[in-house]
């Protein structure tokens, strides 16, 4: 069945469900028994034992990242319990000043946790929702926020983690097929201004802020959180962080009770992905060697285990009671632990998955098929495809990049950076579409909604976004012009905005939003 039209109908089941059943787990849970019964030619026992092979590898290469989840959890409940959340969204409503700054400063914080797209969306979703809770910014509008203005960042930065990554991976495509048009770091910058999703999803983010477009469920949950004061959805089931405004307080939290870990988390992120990253690497040792080799999700761990250690030190030093800490611990493990049971279940469901070889078959549809003009485009569609079916960006650039690079070597070499662009742009959006991306989760589980609700609230607008990176793609396959096809995008982008906003239920305006919120 592998490498084959067959390898379609896990992922293409394990969605419908979700959309069905508005539920994850049972999709997930029959997405991967379905998976693996075909991998396993129909064979109950090999399946069973497939199945608990691939849990087991998860656990081994990514409970870390699990950890890390469950750490942010216990956090950010210490930090309720010290008043220093609180005290951060006093000053932050002085200094956010309305219901637009608030957002603003969101999105804003992306440009300084630029260095790993899934701290970004947990970190931001945490902290931030303190701030845009006391302006009644529903949470599935935080979560598109932050979830939109993460990996894009990453991408647009050279010395991000997710690009160290990439840069890797085009470094070996040039030295596999005998590039030497271009060095692997040139590759990569040269591609940023052709990665029109990334690039026109950062403009929307920016639009669909400041002028308050809300459309389909989006504009119910905001109406509802500025005229109900409900800022999120409980029937789908519970909601990560939700228990957070039960859990006790101090009265007299600081700044400094939530500054302290979380600059511990920041600065023991980067010092040990230094350490790691110097550890593993030969010869010169660069900024961008350090990223390539460096492990960011275990150094996230030191840093999220280091910061509660300061935080619950903290608390100590106040003389908190000790049950209020350890009632404040168990929370923030038990919000957690739907959302790392999903997270578990999507790595499960995407080594089914990426077993089965659905990104050989679609790759496969490719080569040989298609006149070099509409390449930019076909790959654009084919990645957002694979990103959305196994919810990995850096699995989806690790396959289908090299076979582009493959692909333009043979034909026509100029074409190499518009597909990495193409990509790349094409793997952000599967990513900010899918039930099974691990960042949709996170930015879940960092502003305290259901992922489902996430999803849905965010596709309209990445779909937009990802109208206007198909027109970019078509005018740059057809022109040769990188910068037509980006003006193209973006003035696409910007008629979508426009329509949405004419569409948009008057009631959602800018002015009556800060009426109503004041």
């Amino acid at each position: 069945m592998e490498g084959t039209i067959f390898s379609l109908i896990p992922p293409v089941i394990t969605i419908a469900l979700i959309i069905i059943t508005k539920r994850l787990f049972l999709p997930l849970g029959v997405g991967i028994a379905l998976g693996a019964l075909l991998y396993n030619q129909w064979n109950i026992f090999d399946s069973a034992a497939n199945v608990f092979n691939l849990m087991m590898e998860v656990l081994v290469e990514d409970g870390k990242v699990l950890i890390f989840v469950i750490l942010i959890g216990i956090l950010s409940s210490l930090l309720y319990l010290s008043g220093g959340i609180y005290a951060f969204s006093e000053w932050g409503v002085k200094v956010a000043k309305t219901r637009v700054q608030a957002q603003m400063a969101t999105m804003l914080l992306g440009f300084f946790t630029w260095f790993d797209d899934a701290f970004s969306c947990l970190f931001r979703g945490a902290v931030m929702k303190s701030v845009t809770d006391k302006y009644q910014v529903s949470h599935s509008k935080l979560s598109y926020l932050v979830h939109s203005t993460s990996a894009p960042i990453a991408l647009i930065v050279p010395v991000s983690a997710l690009a160290a990554f990439i840069t890797s991976i085009i470094a070996g495509v040039l030295t596999s097929n005998g590039i030497t048009e271009y060095q692997a770091l040139e590759a990569f910058l040269l591609s940023i201004p052709t990665n029109y999703y990334t690039l026109s999803t950062i403009v929307l983010v920016f639009i669909v802020a400041y002028f308050g477009i809300n459309v389909g469920q989006m504009r119910r949950d905001e109406k509802r959180a500025i005229e109900e004061g409900v800022l999120f959805d409980t029937s789908r089931g519970k909601i990560p962080g939700a228990d957070n405004s039960k859990l006790p307080t101090r009265k007299d939290g600081k700044m400094a009770d939530l500054l302290l870990p979380v600059l511990t988390l920041i600065l023991v992120t980067i010092i040990a992905s230094i350490w790691i990253g110097s550890s593993s690497t030969e010869g010169t040792t660069s900024a961008m060697e350090l990223l390539k080799n460096t492990d960011v999700i275990l150094a996230l761990v030191y840093g999220g285990l280091l910061a509660n250690i300061v935080s619950l030190t903290r608390l100590f030093i106040k003389k908190t009671p000790g049950n209020d800490i350890i009632t404040s611990v168990l929370s923030g493990i038990k919000t957690t632990l739907p959302s790392v049971m999903i997270l578990f279940l999507a790595l499960v469901t995407a080594g089914i998955i990426s077993s089965l070889g659905i990104g050989d078959y679609l790759a496969s549809l490719i080569e040989g098929n298609m006149a070099i003009a509409w390449l930019p485009v076909i790959f654009f569609i084919f990645a957002a495809f694979i990103s959305y079916s196994i919810g990995s960006t850096l699995g989806t650039a690790g396959l289908m990049i090299p076979i582009g690079a493959e692909i333009v070597a043979a034909i026509d070499i100029t074409f190499l950076i518009p597909i990495i662009g193409a990509v790349l742009a094409g793997t952000v959006f599967g990513e900010h579409s899918s039930p099974l991306s691990d960042t949709t989760i996170l930015a879940s589980i960092g502003s305290s909604v259901h992922p489902l609700d996430h999803m849905i609230t965010q596709l309209p607008y990445a779909i937009l976004s990802s109208i206007s990176s198909i027109t970019g793609f078509i005018v740059l396959g057809f022109t040769g012009n990188v910068l037509i096809g980006l003006v193209t995008a973006l003035i696409t982008v910007g008629i979508g905005a426009y329509i949405m906003k004419a569409r948009s239920d008057k009631t959602m305006s800018l002015q009556n939003i800060e009426e109503i919120a004041k």
